[in-house]
Parts: C-alpha cells; sequence; structure tokens
C-alpha cells in the first residue's frame, strides 16, 4: 500500500479537467503559457509558500505517466504524489484526500487552471482554516446579478454587496473536510461544484478570505491571451 502524504499542510491540485472549453487538442494542464505548461506554473505558485509540506496533484488517469515526468523535469520536490483524478472535480479531491495522511493539520484545495495566486493568499487562506476550520479565497461581485426562471425573465436582483465570486485556494481543517466529503457522497442533493459545498452541505460555516482578481482561473482560449499579458 502506498504510503499516505504527510506535513502539517497538504495542498492538493485538482487538475483532471481536459479543458474542452479551450477548443485545443492539448489537454488542459499541459497548455504553454508564455512557454512553460499551465499545470508547471500552478504548481511552482504553490511550492514557494514555506508553509506548504507537500503537494498531491490529480491528473487524468490516462495522462499521469506524462505529468509524473514533466513534474521530475522541472524537479519540484514538495510534489509527493501524482493519481487519478474522478469524473468530477468532487472525485477527484476524494481520491487526493484518500492519499492524505487524517493526522495532516490543514489541506489546501487549489485548480490547477490559477497559476497566479500569490503566497499571501495562501498564508492568509491557512491562517483562517486554522482559526475558522474552513475558508474559502473568494473577490467582490463587481456586476449586477440578476436570478432568472428557466425562460430567461427576471425575477428579482441580488443586493451585490453581498455576493461572493468564490476562487481557490480553498483550505480546511482535514478532520473536517474528509467528513464533509463522506457527507457528501452520501447525499441526493445537488452536486458538489467546490470544497466549500461540501462543508456547506454538511453544515458548517465557511469564512471568506479577500482575494485577488487577478487570481484567475484560464478556462477559455481569450483567458489564457489574458494570463500572457499578466506575465
Amino acid at each position: 500500500m502506498t504510503p499516505r502524504v504527510s506535513g502539517d499542510v497538504v495542498a492538493i491540485v485538482a487538475a483532471a479537467g481536459s479543458g474542452k472549453r479551450m477548443g485545443l487538442k492539448t489537454r488542459k494542464p499541459f497548455i504553454k503559457l508564455a512557454g512553460t505548461p499551465l499545470i508547471i506554473r500552478t504548481i511552482k505558485a504553490l511550492s514557494a509558500s514555506r508553509e506548504i509540506d507537500a503537494i498531491v496533484v490529480a491528473g487524468e488517469a490516462a495522462y499521469l505517466g506524462r505529468l509524473n515526468r514533466l513534474v521530475a523535469g522541472y524537479g519540484l520536490r514538495k510534489v509527493s504524489a501524482v493519481i487519478a483524478g474522478g469524473k468530477t472535480r468532487a472525485d477527484s479531491v476524494r481520491n487526493c484526500l484518500a492519499h492524505i495522511d487524517p493526522r495532516c493539520g490543514i489541506v489546501l484545495i487549489h485548480d490547477g487552471g490559477r497559476p497566479f495566486v500569490d503566497t499571501k493568499t495562501i498564508s492568509d487562506a491557512i491562517a483562517a482554516a486554522r482559526r475558522y476550520g474552513s475558508c474559502i479565497v473568494a473577490v467582490p461581485e463587481s456586476d449586477t446579478v440578476k436570478i432568472v426562471d428557466k425562460d430567461l425573465f427576471v425575477k428579482r436582483t441580488l443586493d451585490r454587496s453581498r455576493v461572493f465570486r468564490a476562487q481557490t485556494p480553498q483550505a480546511f481543517r482535514t478532520a473536517l473536510i474528509n467528513k464533509a466529503y463522506r457527507s457528501a457522497g452520501r447525499s441526493r442533493g445537488p452536486a458538489v461544484t467546490d470544497d466549500a459545498g461540501a462543508v456547506e452541505m454538511a453544515g458548517g460555516r465557511v469564512k471568506i478570505v479577500p482575494g485577488s482578481y487577478r487570481n484567475m482561473k484560464i478556462t477559455t482560449r481569450d483567458d489564457l491571451k489574458t494570463a500572457e499579458a499578466m506575465l
């Protein structure tokens, strides 16, 4: 049996998505951002944090060999395991949690497509998770947000001062996030689309840590162009 990844703070990188919305033949983790694969830039950003002891990466099963070689080639020593993700993001995170020692203090979960996270944001998220049990990085919504019916008629307008756009990292005490994902797995409710959602479904409270609009998620070709302009 493979030893579980240990450390006070272990980061999970969810990178099992194929990146279909990019409209490119290259799988998303391997898309070049100014000459460097996207997943490598993201892992490097996490590795720069002295508080992160180890990293577990979830990738597509068919591309694990390539991903392992890439990580080794860039000398990313904090990566302790590269494992197969699942059909959904939640499945991938659940697979990663199974590889992490439950005695670990904090699990920090980050999108593979967010290469611009900085060390202060990481540190703030870890500190909030230690204090409150769970937290997400988020930014205030700047646009007016409408709730619509199935025919796209506006039903009401939300107070945007109370609306935030969730980002990653999302950080949790290890026991709490494990319990939340076990509970979500038994639930017949809506699918979990982020890790905080699993905690919310289990009745937990989630603290918001102010994020940065620079901490963008690269999903489309336009996002890729914007990201290249930011470098």
